[in-house]
């Protein structure tokens, strides 16, 4: 099936029983580029088709804002996240298995790429006769799990799926097939290119909100133009707890490092600004077919609370933050990374916009990529340069909505 990489993943709703696992199964044994989707599981019985996890890990997932939707069932909590999904999409295409529609909404539009929804459905009786037979110890369970599935469809009756499929009706290998089909005739409404582009001092001037934040800081407390100094060099290009733990043991400033970072996050996050034209350009070019990434170096928690202070996350497809997928630019995974956060790979190419000659423009010619410096006035200081120069990342946007290449 030579369509695969470009179709997207799979949503599979349905009642317990109704044949998502024979159907994944139908799927991967007619061609292995889909996979099911082994979801975070944490809680006892079934492991098999689930990476099982800890109450710890969760916390942790969920203290980096890497759970895409969770719910609790059987004594158990499930989890989707998106680490696990960036990994499934750059493996192929993967299969995922809901039984809520809030959770089809959730992943929908909390991790952007091209779904297909089928609803897999079969009468109660049927459930319960498959449940028997397969040996479950929890039949009563599933049963009103059924209902609950059934009442979950009546309850959000604008709900629409893109395929709907009778179990008890066709077999498992004829429901593949649709499905396929299905992905196949999709192939048609491909999207335009996949843009890439840095966040700070990029899109944003993180620059300016952070020498404001320390100017203030060091008033406030009545430090010196060597201390604020320092500071703003230790901050400029990166400030992290590490950073922060540094600075207050070499300057011996007057709050802990917890306490300095518990005000530094908010408020840099509630300070910073796009570049003039921003915001604009990203919906232009989003409107124009273009896929938008953001792919930015930092911490999951302060880079979401910027990107969403700023109105970038309101304009973009979705964003690939090293803190949480465990790897920075210029690194070539975290680009593929950004890829498939939306369904694509980096074999079709695309570009890598960035103010940061070696992460972001080395970075991405090295991932493949075409590449626009942002040069906010300054000469270029590489040696291979990057295939366009723009001043701003507004000109740079405008450069690809015009068809440069």
């Amino acid at each position: 099936m030579n369509e695969a990489p470009a179709v997207r993943g799979v949503i599979l709703y349905g009642p317990p029983a109704a044949g998502k696992d024979t159907v994944t199964r139908a799927l991967t044994s007619a061609d292995p580029v889909f996979a099911l989707f082994s979801r975070v599981k944490v809680g006892r019985g079934r492991s098999a088709g689930y990476r099982m996890s800890t109450p710890e890990e969760l916390a942790a997932l969920r203290e980096s804002g890497a759970v895409v939707y969770e719910n609790s069932r059987y004594d158990s909590t499930y989890v989707t996240d998106r680490p696990g999904l960036d990994q499934a999409f750059a493996a192929g295409v993967p299969v995922m298995h809901l039984g809520q529609v809030d959770g089809v909404r959730a992943v929908l539009d909390g991790y952007p790429a091209r779904w297909l929804t089928v609803l897999l459905w079969c009468p109660r009786e049927v459930t319960a006769a498959r449940s028997a037979d397969r040996g479950d110890a929890d039949t009563s369970a599933r049963l009103a799990a059924w209902d609950a599935t059934e009442a979950d469809l009546a309850a959000n009756p604008n709900v629409e799926f893109d395929l709907t499929i009778r179990t008890d009706e066709i077999a498992p290998e004829a429901a593949a097939q649709q499905i396929r089909q299905a992905l196949t005739e999709r192939q048609d409404s491909a999207p335009g290119e996949l843009v890439l582009v840095d966040f700070d001092d990029t899109l944003i001037d993180r620059f300016a909100a952070v020498t404001a934040w320390v100017a203030t800081y060091c008033t406030g407390h009545s430090l010196g133009p060597a201390v604020e100094q320092r500071m703003l060099e230790a901050m400029r290009i990166r400030a992290d707890r590490d950073v922060v733990e540094t600075l207050c043991a070499e300057l011996g400033l007057p709050d802990s490092p917890d306490a300095f970072w518990a005000r530094y996050e908010p408020e840099l996050a509630a300070a910073v600004r796009p570049f003039p034209g921003v915001i604009e350009a990203l919906t232009d070019l989003r409107e124009g077919g273009h896929q938008v990434v953001v792919v930015t170096n930092g911490g999951g928690q302060i880079q979401r609370a910027k990107l969403a202070a700023s109105g970038i996350a309101d304009v973009v497809d979705t964003v690939c933050i090293s803190g949480e997928v465990g790897v920075r630019k210029p690194a070539r995974q975290i680009f593929e990374a950004a890829a498939a956060s939306i369904g694509r790979d980096l074999s079709s190419g695309g570009w890598m916009i960035g103010d940061n000659a070696d992460l972001d423009i080395a970075g991405g010619r090295d991932a493949g990529l075409r590449t626009v410096w942002i040069s906010h006035g300054r000469p270029w200081p590489g040696s291979t340069r990057p295939d366009h120069v723009a001043r701003t990342a507004a000109e740079a946007l405008a450069l690809i909505q015009g068809g440069a290449r």
